[in-house]
């Protein structure tokens, strides 16, 4: 699944990178630090990162001038002495994302690189599409050159899978004549400037999808196939209804240049919603359940980001929970306070799954921590605990917004306060229990919808979620985050009417 973290690293003894990478100027070149920001603007820049014992780590830009996207850049991380002479160690970094680099040590350096595909507020696919990759590479004492260093990501405990009562489809529906009189209907929906004639009607459970083109079929065209029309069969401008009975419901993808790509369970639809008009994908209509989007299964699932995060909904905690895609942050590309104070991923890295249970919400939590330090004395801030911001609308349609505390009590049980604003106030109405685990702990917690500043959400409330790293020192030194928001889909995957009423966060 896609969602799911791409590490394709070498786990035994350090590696020489598969390919040499060219730099872009003569080694003993010196690097001068340029206005930040110039690479926006068609300039070539180079910024120094930091310096450890004798080696300067660099971005360096390479402008190319207006292109499809925008403006279009190369990137390299590079190595420098003191003095700025280029020592000859070049890594080629991806324009098209945002890459953290920082010296982990005087002879390891890190990179992270989160990308991010996302036309609209809500993937077509139902979860987040943020992917980060992380690399360390050792560097040369000379600073020659990059090589590839172990770099094993955390493994997070989950239970077996076990999917929901979602109903088996077991073959597409067959492609459908349309009467005269249905055509007749479909067309005054349509626009008035084309001819629209019949591509695809597939009907299954009392709804069916009508695609309709502006363009002319060939002649040869068999309209009793079983078969749906080949993925580059269609031609727009296109006219998509929703049929249930006697009632038509237009899909809204008549616009000029929308595409539609028809598999034998499904409509892909794309259009100029990119940088300059270029055309992106933008949501997936089911052809195999009319009526219903195409979303990823969550279970199994692992994501970097949750915007947005959808909430699945069981009868039990573990039922819900087995549901629920992992949410993972083991990088500094989560650390949003206190990254001088954090290491690498045994230092803090952790990983959550949140679901619906009746009025309730289960979240389970799994902190990667080398050094556990339970609730002592005082408001539980300077140790190991977890913090909760939830935000969205009470039913009288006031704005809430509340934070939680969640500190490890003794005996292995949690105490949460509400930290809203100055306060300091338990919630024994949230329970939970925690335990050490060899790498750190884990927390699992019933959470009241109503503690949470709602009755029953509507649609998505926003949420952040983080955990906290105290160590040995008595204060908080580091904070690793998730920000987003949580989905409340009546289904999964939802209706399209659902889809479309609540596509965007609240």
């Amino acid at each position: 699944m896609k969602r799911v973290l791409l590490l394709w690293l070498c786990f035994g003894s350090t590696t020489a990178l598969a390919a040499p990478i060219e730099p872009w100027f003569e080694k003993g070149a010196v690097l001068v630090e340029t206005p930040e920001g110039g690479e926006y603007y068609g300039l070539d820049t180079q910024r120094r990162i930091g310096c450890e014992g004798r080696l300067c780590l660099w971005r360096v830009v390479q402008s190319l001038g207006p292109c499809f996207y925008g403006l279009c850049t190369n990137q390299q991380m590079v190595l420098s002495d003191l003095e700025g002479k280029f020592l000859g160690a070049a890594y080629d970094l991806d324009a098209w994302a945002s890459n953290s680099l920082r010296f982990i040590d005087a002879e390891h350096v890190e990179v992270v690189t989160q990308r991010r595909n996302e036309p609209f507020n809500i993937p077509a696919d139902g979860m987040d599409a943020t992917q980060v990759s992380w690399q360390v590479l050792k560097v040369a004492p000379d600073g020659s050159r990059f090589t590839q260093a172990p770099s094993p990501m955390p493994k997070w405990t989950k239970p077996a899978a076990r999917r929901g009562n979602v109903k088996a489809v077991s073959k597409p529906p067959k492609s459908l004549p349309v009467d005269d009189a249905l055509l007749a209907r479909a067309r005054a929906l349509c626009r008035k400037d084309l001819r629209f004639i019949p591509v695809d009607y597939a009907c299954r459970d009392g709804a069916c999808l009508l695609l309709l083109s502006g363009v002319e079929p060939s002649p040869e065209a068999d309209t009793e196939d079983a078969s749906p029309p080949a993925a580059d069969a269609p031609k727009g401008p296109f006219c998509g209804l929703l049929v249930r009975g006697e009632e038509l419901q237009s899909l809204g993808f008549d616009e000029e240049g929308v595409e539609v790509e028809v598999s034998s369970t499904a409509y892909s639809l794309s259009g100029p919603v990119g940088a300059r008009g270029s055309t992106e994908p933008m949501e997936t209509l089911s052809r195999s359940r009319p009526g219903y989007m195409v979303f990823s299964d969550t279970v199994g699932a692992v994501v970097d980001g949750i915007r947005p995060y959808p909430v699945r909904s069981a009868r039990s905690k573990e039922a819900a929970l087995a549901l629920a895609p992992t949410a993972q942050a083991y990088t500094p590309a989560h650390v949003t306070w206190g990254l001088a104070g954090w290491k690498d991923a045994d230092d803090l890295a952790f990983a959550w799954r949140l679901a619906r249970v009746g009025r309730a919400l289960a979240l389970h939590v799994e902190v990667h921590d080398d050094k556990v330090v339970p609730l002592g004395t005082g408001t539980g801030v300077h140790s190991d605990h977890v913090e909760l911001d939830v935000w969205g609308r009470r039913s009288s349609g006031e704005r809430s917004d509340i934070k939680l505390g969640v500190l490890l009590a003794v005996g292995g049980k949690v105490e949460a306060r509400d930290w809203t604003g100055e306060s300091n106030t338990p919630l024994p109405s949230i329970q939970g229990t925690w335990r050490k685990r060899p790498q750190g702990y884990e927390m699992t917690l019933t959470l009241p919808l109503s503690d949470l500043g709602v009755a029953e959400p509507s649609s998505s409330l926003g949420l952040s979620l983080a955990v906290s790293d105290a160590d040995a020192r008595g204060k908080q030194e580091t904070l690793m985050k998730h920000s987003g928001s949580l989905m409340f889909w009546t289904e999964y995957p939802p209706s399209i009417a659902e889809y479309r009423l609540h596509g965007s966060m609240d």
